[in-house]
């Protein structure tokens, strides 16, 4: 709901696609700076505690941009500061997520543990944005960022009932030769190394679609805010059924699988792009989040199962990082996308995907032995 209430303020406020960039490339910084950090805190101290406290922070910025929108004072230089704030938190609680839960199945469940944690978000996802869009035109994106604010404060108490996930017992040198140790444990395994550069070249590629599409509803389909949560929904939808399959899904080569869905993303991707149809634009973009999830999952899955239970944390903080290498790739493509237009712009990195991905299953890579 805060996604597409972020995305379509900052656009109404400023009539900018840069500035749209802008406010979602404001999370790429904390995002590229901390997640080294959060990963050692992850392997120190009680994940349970880091998660409930960016909950905690989250709901605190819902609330204070929901006053300023109410009292009239929101300028979009404050959600220029929410993202930066915003990509902290998150440096330091999905490091912590990602990190916990290993700790709570089965190494043999694990993978289709994510699917299936997948699959519940994805509910929330194709629901929350329909809502949110909703909301936004009948009541005034205020009310989205309250309801978002209480839904935060609702997770702290849920989040209690889980147990401390206190990481490993081990001695800890000093923060930056604990962040080095990490590093140096991933350059020793190659297949570790390849599954985290797959996810940061696919997530380049594809993700910064999602931070443009208020521009496509408003620039390329003539639609509103309704319109924007109705597609943000379907996304929602179809990886609710990628996550569902994999769930289920127990065998079968994981790195070719990867392969296949990153090329086909960048396939749905260029079609979206050639057929300026918003009818047609729902049914692809339900697709596009069958192949999220087909993505996705089966890089957390083989990221969790090649770490080491003393090494996770940090692991996961370079996965991470991957999403501030994204929210700043936002900030080129928005401007990009405001000189040259969304469709040239998302052509070109879809046929860069679908380039890339042929070359890797072409080519001989760890990762195509990848269980």
């Amino acid at each position: 709901m805060a996604f597409v209430a972020q995305g379509y303020l900052a656009y109404d406020l400023s009539d900018s696609a840069s500035v749209l960039g802008l406010i979602y490339g404001a999370q790429a910084l904390p995002m590229l700076l901390f997640p080294l950090f959060a990963g050692v805190a992850a392997d120190r101290f009680g994940r349970r505690t880091i998660i409930q406290i960016g909950q905690v922070m989250t709901a605190s910025i819902a609330l204070l941009i929901a006053i300023s929108i109410y009292t009239d004072l929101i300028v979009w230089q404050h959600l220029l500061v929410m993202g930066v704030i915003h990509g902290i938190v998150m440096a330091f609680s999905l490091t912590a997520r990602q990190a916990a839960i290993p700790d709570l199945v089965p190494k043999a469940d694990l993978e289709n543990a994510v699917a299936l944690n997948g699959a519940l978000l994805s509910i929330t996802t194709a629901a929350a944005p329909g809502i949110g869009g909703a909301l936004y035109a009948l009541a005034g994106p205020w009310v989205v960022f309250a309801l978002v604010a209480c839904l935060g404060l609702i997770s702290v108490a849920l989040s209690g009932k889980l147990p401390s996930l206190t990481p490993p017992k081990q001695s800890h040198p000093a923060v930056v030769q604990e962040i080095i140790v990490g590093l140096k444990h991933i350059n020793n395994f190659p297949s570790l190394k390849i599954v985290i550069l797959m996810s940061l070249i696919t997530a380049s590629l594809i993700m910064p679609f999602r931070f443009v599409l208020p521009v496509f509803v408003v620039d390329v389909y003539q639609k509103g805010p309704a319109a924007l949560g109705l597609m943000m929904t379907l996304m929602g939808v179809g990886a609710f059924l990628g996550s569902l399959i994999l769930a289920i899904k127990r065998d079968g080569n994981r790195g070719i699988l990867l392969l296949l869905i990153s090329g086909l993303s960048g396939v749905v991707l260029m079609v979206i792009v050639l057929i300026p149809n918003y009818a047609v634009g729902l049914l692809l973009i339900a697709i596009l989040g069958i192949t999220d999830a087909g993505r996705r999952i089966p890089i957390q899955g083989l990221i969790m199962k090649l770490s080491e239970p003393e090494y996770r944390g940090r692991i996961m903080s370079v996965y991470m990082m991957t999403f501030g290498i994204v929210n700043l790739m936002v900030l080129p493509v928005g401007f990009a996308t405001e000189h040259l237009g969304g469709q040239w712009v998302i052509g070109f990195m879809a046929l860069l995907l679908i380039l890339i991905s042929i070359s890797l299953t072409l080519s001989k890579n760890p990762l195509k032995s990848l269980q």
